[in-house]
């Protein structure tokens, strides 16, 4: 049976019930009239105005105390929508409330409320800017705590005065049944009237109705989320066809969500093939890398070779953040690979990287980067400073005193790469003795935030260091972030990326060093 069947026939039947209700209706006409006016106008009205007024006072409470634990800047956003609901509320209240009892009421619940306001604006945020918290809550648990339980008590007084409206409107009911039968006649006519009216027009519209949000349906069903529906009705289905436009946008949202997601993990998995290599058998070295991204995609890289009895080394850093960081990163690691799988020495190597910077990137964009090469024969180093931080030098004990010590070499320090035509090409060079320790790492270790505010900061970083000098390099790296994660509690900003080169002493290549070119990069192979 079609839905037009059986709205026709569900009318036709009230019809019939019409005329066996017709002295219901009779004797319930003004006694319905009376409950409409004290009771929808007022009482309902009262009671819905007075449970907003306390809903808003408590979630303002709740949203303060949520930004105090959590996400700050969004709950008080939240807690400042709550003030201008609960004003809103309050002023409506005022046309609500006649009695002198009831405005008494009124008043002191208003009062309470706006002492809870001043006591969150002047006491309680105001401790958490300046990093109180604790304070902050203590105060919101003592005294907010008792303006919300004073404006729920003051709530619960407004309503039972509503209520009390409620019991005298139904005892009116009842003594003004009597005068209905006057209105018999009016009203079965009324009602006669009204069921051939909805027996005849409403089903068409309805039935109209419902068809659009059937084809809107379908549209969504063929990934179309533009199909406008065009439904003009103050009923549900009115607002059916309002939700169903507002799950519209939702799913065009969630849509657009998934391939942004989707483009960030084809751009993790294009960074992850590019970093996460096997590391090479080198005998008089050992190079140990640690890396810990914030997000699934970062700027933060780096890239070893090992060729003509050196152990080239880079650890970069690209400006900013997510896909666009990454990108740099790429555009980088490409650059510094391919010119030096045509020979090019360490400055070359810089020059063209800082060269395709400049033609792939913007003019606010910019990489830093550390490039060390290691003599694994002789333990000299020699390494270029393009605007990074300084590398950690840790020098093994020796048999007079064993106590690892440590420091920062602070030698020339170039440009940035990919702001510069020319950023400078200075060198730095130290001799390792065997057992010492380079250690290149990220600014994400350095800028790491306590949730006071305060940076890790370039003295616990060494001090770190040489507190875990005594660690393989492997170990040292994980207790390393360890720390700064715990410093952090457990929310960094940024990448975190180190590279411990460990010098062991003369080296060889190997039995088959002289049927390599040099150009054999372990970078290259998984």
């Amino acid at each position: 049976m079609s839905l037009r069947l059986k709205i026709v026939g569900g009318f036709g039947l009230m019809l019939a019930l019409l005329v066996l209700l017709g002295w219901v209706t009779l004797s319930l006409f003004t006694s319905a009239r009376t409950v409409q006016e004290d009771v929808f106008d007022e009482a309902i009205p009262g009671l819905v105005t007075v449970d907003e007024i306390v809903r808003a006072y408590t979630a303002q409470s709740a949203a303060v105390r949520g930004s105090l634990i959590g996400s700050g800047p969004i709950l008080l956003a939240q807690y400042r929508s709550e003030v201008d609901t609960a004003r809103f509320w309050e002023e409506r209240a005022q046309d609500l409330f006649t009695s002198e009892d009831e405005r008494a009421l009124l008043d002191d619940l208003v009062e309470a409320g706006h002492s809870f306001q001043e006591l969150v604006d002047q006491q309680v945020i105001p401790l958490s800017d300046r990093g109180q918290r604790i304070q902050a809550i203590r105060v919101l648990g003592q005294d907010g705590t008792t303006l919300i339980s004073e404006i729920e008590r003051l709530g619960n007084l407004l309503r039972d005065a509503q209520r009390e409206v409620v019991i005298q409107a139904e005892t009116d009911v009842r003594s003004n049944t009597n005068r209905t039968i006057v209105t018999l006649a009016t009203v079965l006519l009324g009602a006669f009237a009204l069921a051939i009216f909805l027996t005849v027009y409403l089903p068409g519209r309805l039935v109209g109705n419902l068809q659009k949000l059937v084809e809107a349906a379908r549209a969504i069903g063929r990934g179309d989320f533009d199909q406008k529906i065009q439904v003009s009705s103050s009923d549900e289905v009115g607002e059916l066809a309002t939700r169903m436009g507002e799950m519209q946008q939702g799913l065009k949202r969630l849509q657009q969500l998934a391939l942004h997601d989707r483009e960030l993990e084809i751009a993790a998995s294009i960074q992850r093939n590019l970093l996460q290599r096997n590391l090479p058998e080198v005998t008089g070295a050992r190079l140990v890398p640690l890396q810990r991204q914030a997000n699934l995609v970062g700027g933060d890289w780096y890239d070893v070779a090992v060729e003509a009895g050196a152990m080239n080394v880079a650890l970069g850093d690209a400006s900013g953040k997510g896909i666009g960081a990454a990108l740099m990163a790429t555009v980088a690691l490409s650059a510094l690979r391919g010119e030096r799988s045509r020979g090019g020495g360490p400055k070359q190597v810089i020059a063209s990287t800082n060269q395709a910077l400049l033609d792939a990137t913007d003019a606010d964009s910019f990489t830093t980067l550390i490039y060390a090469s290691l003599e694994l024969a002789t333990g000299e180093v020699r390494w270029m400073n393009m605007g990074h931080h300084a590398p950690f030098l840790i020098r093994a004990g020796t048999a007079d005193d064993p106590t690892p010590r440590g420091y920062y070499l602070e030698g020339p320090r170039n440009r940035a790469l990919g702001w510069f035509e020319d950023p400078g090409l200075a060198e730095a060079m130290i001799r390792l003795a065997p057992g010492d320790r380079l250690v290149l790492f990220t600014d994400g270790f350095l800028e790491a935030k306590s949730t006071q505010g305060e940076v890790f900061g370039d003295h616990r970083m060494a001090e770190a260091l040489v507190r875990l000098a005594s660690l393989d390099p492997g170990p040292l790296g994980e207790e390393l972030v360890a720390d700064v994660e715990r410093f952090a509690a457990g929310k960094l900003d940024d990448d975190l990326t180190m590279l411990v080169m460990e010098y062991r002493g003369s080296a060889t290549l190997g039995d088959d060093a002289e049927d390599r070119s040099g150009e054999e990069s372990w970078h290259s192979r998984r």
